[in-house]
């Protein structure tokens, strides 16, 4: 049986195969009537255009296998404890969460936490923080160490903490969007300014409420009253 492989990691696959085979680059090239530097550009992954992989994979003889199928979505225990991960990075960073979203967006973080999720979701909070902070910094993020923010009202931090994660499940699950685009969808919108505000009262509605109030915002470039 064929094994199925992600296509950008079919130029990795054919340079194994080439060197298998005793060939350089150049021979490669020779053998399908391009220059050396294409066959490198075809290795790395920069030109993945099919015509010259299904002749490179041909002159070396194997074909090519790519499969297509929907990317899996997120459950909603990943969902729940990445906004939670989100919250306790911006408490210990004395960052806003909108701020700790976009820097974790930017700097890979959610990505680190969506695809390490089952090691992850096993250490503490403290620890979940930390390995943040070292992958961010590690990806170009400027933050390191900093004194735990205080936070009160515990009641209705923890009202706001369920309604957020609902929130963004809701994007992911209804109306197609990534972990990644779900989050900074909702942390970057004027609906979430009107949640994080307690004084609003907005985290005593319903996360029903709030998901429609957030896409009326979007329809329309601005927050209406559901009623």
């Amino acid at each position: 049986m064929a094994t199925k492989t992600r296509l950008n990691s079919i130029g990795a696959l054919l340079a194994q195969r080439r060197k298998n085979r005793g060939l350089t680059q150049t021979d490669a090239g020779k053998l399908i009537g391009v220059r050396k530097a294409m066959v490198s550009k075809i290795e790395n992954g920069v030109s993945v255009n099919i015509g010259s992989l299904e002749k490179l994979a041909d002159a070396l003889g194997v074909e090519p296998v790519v499969s297509l199928e929907p990317k899996e979505r997120p459950g909603k225990d990943v969902v729940d404890y990445v906004m939670t991960a989100i919250i306790e990075f911006a408490r210990h960073h004395a960052l806003t969460i909108r701020e700790a979203s976009n820097y974790l967006n930017r700097f890979k973080g959610i990505d680190f936490l969506s695809e390490f999720y089952d090691v992850e979701h096993t250490l503490s909070f403290n620890d979940c923080v930390a390995d943040l902070t070292v992958v961010c910094h590690n990806n170009g993020g400027g933050i390191h160490k900093t004194p735990e923010k205080d936070m009160n009202q515990i009641n209705a931090q923890y009202l706001f903490e369920g309604i957020s994660a609902d929130v963004v499940r809701y994007l992911v699950e209804k109306n197609d969007m990534t972990l990644a685009e779900a989050i900074a969808t909702f942390h970057n919108s004027e609906t979430f300014q009107k949640l994080e505000d307690f004084e609003t009262g907005l985290y005593m509605e319903s996360p029903a409420y709030v998901h429609d109030m957030l896409l009326s915002e979007l329809k329309y470039g601005k927050l209406s009253q559901i009623p």
